[in-house]
């Protein structure tokens, strides 16, 4: 079983605490401290943008909606209204609907202005929104006004301070532990709190700026504790499809993925979290379906309140793993239509990374053998205004070569993605691009050596390092682009000739999943490399029926007319 950023030993204090503190409910008490004032708007400390996106967005008024994942999480505010903004913020920044969180934390501000626990929340989505400076404002804005806060909520302003000073040295293990420490010591004091137990699954990922992504046996702990007592907890599900996922464990994923849709039906990223490991579990129609209806949420939202998806992060992630489905399916013309969407998508929020939205559409297009139509794209691209997006055009230039066994021309665009790779570096403020970026010319280059018999032996070698890389991954998008690029390995080395090796990678495909109509077409090569006729035959049979919807042109490519 694959485990990413495991930690297996949850602090004992912590764990005695949450086998015996979340049995009732805790009696909030509203503070002495607290009034009632005149509602007035709340400026952003005089902010334009946060995080790239529009303050003038981040503040727009919000109607009041059910079933977006919210929970009750008791505050000091007297304002039913002010509390009912409140928990729909929470529900919306769990589910990483970071806009609709900052306007609903807006709101309740509106209707009570000292309510500290709305700033914390809004310090807490700015910081997801990677503005740190404007998470701590909100977070300093919070601690002035701390006369009105319980003992309780003071320790939720601690705990921003901490893990803001913590979030901003990443690497930095000291801050890290101390941030850690504070958790423990504040859910010790407040243990009925289960929103303190959500921020210590959340800490104990691999940083402190962890939102129940990451994977940890401690994290896993907390979250299912909490759902023994309190069942329905969307949050605490949410955080465990994530934390499954990076154990590979992919129908207890799929388990909690169905409670946290079922428990917020309206939130996009309850329904996008269901379809992740419908697909990965082999019910992709189930899995579009569930795609489908994300976008048909958010598109909605962007129209009826008047913004631009290009500052809602999800639309992009939503419409690229629905695209892959698609794919999955051989349904290129859909997969299309939503890759050339998020092509021509801006990205207000962390530019460099631009080229995360550029690369899908030439990259299928090239799948497709549109050749002609994917160059002049990936040539734009070495000309582009980020480092990412020189090095991607170079790497599509390449791969574009490889096919035509143009091995000389591969190895300049090689060359000039290497170069471009380089200066990316230089420019990056953390070691993303070695998650993102830094694998593309690699793999380009274990290809271009696996093409030259004279390089084989290392292209053997480098390939196979990528086939165990891509076995490795869990997360939705990164399983799904695994899938592909282990096809492309298993292609080559058909075309190759490589019966071999074509065979070992056809088994690499099976183990990543079985299902895959590509899977079958891939044995189905190996079976006619061998002279094996009837194997050939019943796994082509296979492919069909796993492609039966998939669009004639494609079927036309993939399979000989008779």
């Amino acid at each position: 079983m694959q485990r990413n950023y495991l930690y297996s030993f949850l602090p004992l204090l912590l764990l005695i605490l949450l086998v015996g503190s979340l049995s009732k409910p805790e009696p909030y008490h509203l503070s002495e401290s607290s009034s009632i004032r005149s509602v007035s708007m709340i400026p952003v400390c005089g902010l334009a943008h946060v995080g790239g996106i529009p303050n003038t967005l981040l503040t727009q008024p919000v109607a009041l909606r059910s079933d977006v994942g919210q929970f009750s999480a008791p505050t000091s505010t007297k304002n039913e209204k002010a509390q009912a903004y409140f928990e729909q913020g929470m529900g919306y920044l769990h589910g990483y609907a970071l806009i609709e969180a900052a306007r609903s934390f807006h709101e309740a501000l509106r209707h009570d202005s000292t309510m500290v626990m709305a700033h914390v929340g809004l310090s807490r989505a700015y910081m997801e929104m990677d503005d740190n400076a404007a998470a701590r404002k909100s977070a300093e804005r919070a601690k002035a006004l701390s006369n009105h806060a319980s003992d309780r909520e003071k320790g939720h302003i601690d705990l921003r301070f901490a893990q803001l000073k913590a979030v901003d040295s990443l690497d930095n293990q000291k801050l890290l532990n101390e941030y850690r420490s504070k958790i423990n010591q504040t859910v010790k004091r407040f243990p009925q709190d289960v929103e303190l137990w959500l921020i210590a699954g959340n800490a104990y990922e691999r940083y402190a700026s962890g939102r129940g992504q990451g994977t940890s046996t401690a994290s896993i702990a907390i979250y299912e504790r909490i759902l023994q007592t309190q069942p329905n907890n969307p949050s605490a599900h949410h955080f465990l499809v994530h934390a499954y996922e990076g154990m590979a464990d992919y129908g207890k994923a799929r388990e909690h993925g169905e409670a946290y849709a079922r428990l917020a039906p309206n939130l996009a990223h309850a329904l996008h979290m269901y379809g992740h490991d419908l697909m990965k579990t082999g019910d992709v129609d189930e899995a579009i379906a569930q795609m489908k209806q994300t976008d048909a949420i958010e598109r909605n939202l962007y129209k009826t309140e008047r913004y631009e998806s290009m500052y809602d992060w999800h639309h992009i992630h939503n419409i690229s793993l629905l695209a892959l489905c698609y794919q999955y399916q051989g349904r290129m013309r859909e997969a299309e239509q939503l890759v050339k969407e998020r092509f021509m998508t801006e990205r207000p929020i962390n530019t460099e990374r631009t080229f995360y939205n550029k690369m899908g559409y030439p990259a299928l297009l090239i799948t497709l053998n549109r050749d002609a139509e994917a160059v002049p794209i990936a040539k734009e691209l070495t000309t582009g205004k980020t480092p990412g997006e020189r090095v991607i055009g170079h790497y599509l230039l390449g791969m574009t070569q490889l096919k035509k066994n143009q091995l000389d021309q591969a190895r300049l665009s090689l060359k000039a993605a290497q170069n471009e790779l380089k200066e990316a570096k230089k420019a990056a403020y953390d070691d993303w691009l070695n998650a993102w970026l830094d694998p593309h010319p690699k793999f380009l280059a274990a290809l271009i050596a696996l093409s030259n018999p004279a390089e084989r032996e290392k292209g053997l070698a480098d390939v196979r390092k990528f086939q165990a890389s891509a076995r490795e991954q869990s997360g939705p998008d990164p399983w799904a682009e695994a899938l592909f690029q282990l096809e492309i390995i298993a292609q080559l080395a058909y075309q190759l000739k490589l019966t071999d090796f074509a065979e070992e990678s056809a088994k690499v495909l099976a183990q990543h999943d079985p299902n895959y109509p590509g899977t079958h077409y891939a044995l189905a090569h190996v079976a006619m490399l061998k002279g094996d006729a009837a194997t050939a035959e019943r796994e082509q049979k296979l492919a069909r029926q796993g492609w039966s919807k998939a669009d004639a042109m494609f079927l036309t490519q993939n399979f000989a007319r008779r």
